[in-house]
């Protein structure tokens, strides 16, 4: 649909980058004069009010052309669902984020959504978790909180210094005579933490009974058979990883999960190599069927650049494998 140009709120606080990019803005306006159609912009409409999501320097374009309007995907939401949506609408196409740009959305996303984790937050904004997580620690910001909740629901802490704060707690509760339940209750940290801060205090877990000594063999079976790793087995017994299995080898219990998790860490060339292979071919499976004159041109210096760049490292690899196959031969 086409709506006003003057009816969108452009100084909202929706624009993720640092500053427009000018140049990008006159590229854009002069090809609009000569008849190119650029995808229509997105906004946010919260029965009242427009707010920019995606194509800043679209509208910005038909603005130094005169335009009156503008064609828009218009979706119900408020302005900061139009924030959300404007982190996450370059990570794979239009005028990509600069290390900057992402610094400064990165920025944005930690202010109106201070209880995010990093990992939700840096998925939307196309960067790593450890990033965000870095700009968290660096940034003192107002309201900043103790903790943060994850994609699946749990609650973890937002920064080093509450995690150092938690693990005190932990300490302090452990040397009060408290079950490892009740800690657990009482902070809501795992089991693997509270094994961790038990051996820095040097306080044993291993029980004395012979009776106890049971129960724990009976719960590290049962564990094993429900396909948990005997690293997760150790934080629940309260053993290091060596004693753990260590006894878990004595005492003949196999654990399934160990054997995966190791064939998932270990790296396998020959499979890596034939996976590049199949997806390399999966991707000019469609070369032929495109029709470039249905093709939006306004993406193509991404495009360009995205495809260039992984050329010079497909070609670098090919040559190794050719050199590879060299060698063979002479062999």
């Amino acid at each position: 649909m086409k709506v006003a140009l003057a009816s969108i709120a452009f100084d909202a606080g929706t624009q993720i980058r640092e500053a427009i990019n000018e140049a990008v803005v006159a590229e854009y306006a002069e090809r609009m004069t000569k008849g190119v159609i650029f995808p229509a912009v997105v906004l946010f409409h919260d029965g009242n009010q427009y707010y920019m999501a995606d194509g800043f320097h679209r509208a910005l374009a038909a603005k130094r052309n005169d335009f009156s309007d503008i064609e828009a995907d218009v979706q119900p939401g408020t302005k900061t669902d139009a924030l959300w949506f404007a982190l996450g609408a370059n990570k794979a196409n239009g005028q990509r984020l600069t290390l900057a740009d992402k610094k400064h959305a990165v920025l944005l996303a930690l202010q109106t959504w201070p209880a995010k984790s990093a990992g939700q937050i840096g998925d939307q904004v196309g960067c790593s978790h450890s990033y965000v997580s870095s700009i968290r620690n660096e940034v003192s910001m107002t309201g900043n909180p103790e903790h943060v909740t994850g994609k699946d629901g749990s609650t973890y802490p937002a920064s080093k210094s509450a995690r150092e704060r938690r693990r005190e707690t932990v300490a302090s509760l452990l040397v009060q005579g408290q079950s490892v339940s009740e800690v657990r209750a009482a902070t809501g940290v795992g089991r693997d933490v509270i094994s961790e801060v038990r051996r820095d205090l040097g306080l044993s877990g291993v029980p004395t009974t012979k009776a106890a000594r049971a129960q724990r063999l009976d719960r590290m079976r049962e564990m094993a058979a429900e396909g948990y790793s005997s690293r997760q087995i150790a934080a629940d017994v309260e053993l290091s990883d060596d004693r753990c299995r260590e006894l878990l080898r004595r005492q003949g219990i196999e654990v399934p999960a160990d054997a995966v998790i190791g064939k998932t860490k270990r790296h396998d060339s020959t499979r890596i190599i034939a996976r590049i292979v199949a997806d390399a071919e999966n991707v000019t499976e469609g070369v032929t069927l495109i029709d470039f004159t249905d093709v939006d041109r306004s993406q193509l210096p991404a495009w360009l650049k995205s495809l260039q760049e992984s050329r010079d490292k497909l070609g670098a690899f090919i040559r190794r494998l050719m050199k590879e196959q060299q060698n063979g031969q002479a062999a």
